[in-house]
Parts: structure tokens; C-alpha cells; sequence
């Protein structure tokens, strides 16, 4: 689904199974079931680009541990049906958000196409950012949009971004049998 090479998406799983990152259990049918939080952990290993000889495992985690920094919502009810807002870090929120595809009004918006989740990595690891997008025809537009950063961040003349649209999120979920938040 991301177009990854298969070497490097094996590779990346080798390297966050050995630090821990993964749920592991057992080999071939007695295997661990891949989690939520082992997508998201994976997804952001994908998304952030690693230091040529660097510590591939720190990396991933303190992206994983990025604090909540701040959330909008408009209207204040928009997200009242959404998991994802009560996570404390960006790892703990990717995992939620993935299952929110699943709320049966994202999740019918999604299966028809329409373009209103993202899910962005700055590919320095510096944030992560979670929205959901709405704008229906003449009305004001819905949102939610979760941050997670430490600190303020410091303005760069340049920022890279991989951004994973909901579509991709909506087909982890299923993939993962994920129910949808009650």
C-alpha cells in the first residue's frame, strides 16, 4: 500500500522487532497478531528518515513519545465519537487514529473517496499531525487536528512531510480487524 520495497519495509521490521518496538511472539501460525500500536510503530519507522549509521530504534522512539502539544476541534462535538484525542503521545495517537477510520462516518466518507484524513510526519521527526478535514457544501467546515511536538517548534526554511492519507489508515484497520471505537 506504500509503495515501500519489500527489503526495506523487512528490514525496518528486523530492526524495531530487535529493540522491542514490536509485539513479538512465537513463529509462523503460533505468531504474534500485528497490533494497532505495531502499525503506527512501523508507519512512523516508514515515514521519518534515518540518520545514515545513526541509532535507528532511538529515532523511532522519540518520535513514538512525542507529547501531545495541542488539539482543535470546530464544532467542540466534532470528535466526540474519536479515540485518538485522549492519546498522550504521537505513538499512542497513530495507533487510535487508525482505528477512528472505522467510525462509521469516516469510514463511509473514506470507502467513497473523499480526501479528509491525513495523517503528516515531519520527515526530521520534529511532528506528527493528525486531521480529520470536513467541509460540506455550504457550511462552515469541521475539524479535528491533533499535535504532537515537544516544545514550540522553531521555524525551518524548509520542512519535509510524508503524509499518509486516510484511505491507507482505513485499509491498515480492516487489514488489522480493528473494531470501530464504541
Amino acid at each position: 500500500m506504500l509503495n515501500e520495497p519489500f527489503s526495506t519495509v523487512d528490514l525496518y521490521g528486523r530492526h524495531l522487532r530487535a529493540a522491542g518496538l514490536l509485539n513479538i511472539k512465537g513463529h509462523g501460525r503460533g505468531a504474534a497478531e500485528m497490533t494497532a500500536r505495531d502499525a503506527a510503530v512501523w508507519l512512523i519507522s516508514l515515514a521519518i528518515d534515518h540518520e545514515r549509521g545513526g541509532d535507528f530504534a532511538r529515532e523511532v522512539k522519540r518520535v513514538l513519545e512525542l507529547p501531545m502539544h495541542e488539539y482543535l476541534i470546530n464544532p467542540k462535538n466534532y470528535a466526540d465519537d474519536l479515540t485518538h484525542l485522549s492519546a498522550k503521545t504521537a505513538g499512542h495517537g497513530l495507533a487510535l487514529f487508525i482505528g477512528d477510520m472505522l467510525v462509521p462516518r469516516i469510514k463511509e466518507r473514506l470507502e467513497r473517496g473523499d480526501d479528509l484524513v491525513t495523517a503528516n510526519f515531519d520527515a526530521d521527526g520534529v511532528f506528527v499531525s493528525l486531521s480529520i478535514f470536513d467541509r460540506p457544501p455550504d457550511e462552515v467546515a469541521q475539524f479535528v487536528n491533533a499535535l504532537y511536538q515537544r516544545g514550540e517548534r522553531k521555524r525551518r526554511d524548509v520542512e519535509r512531510l510524508t503524509v499518509f492519507h486516510g484511505r491507507v489508515l482505513l485499509e491498515i484497520a480492516k487489514l488489522l480487524g480493528l473494531k470501530a471505537p464504541a
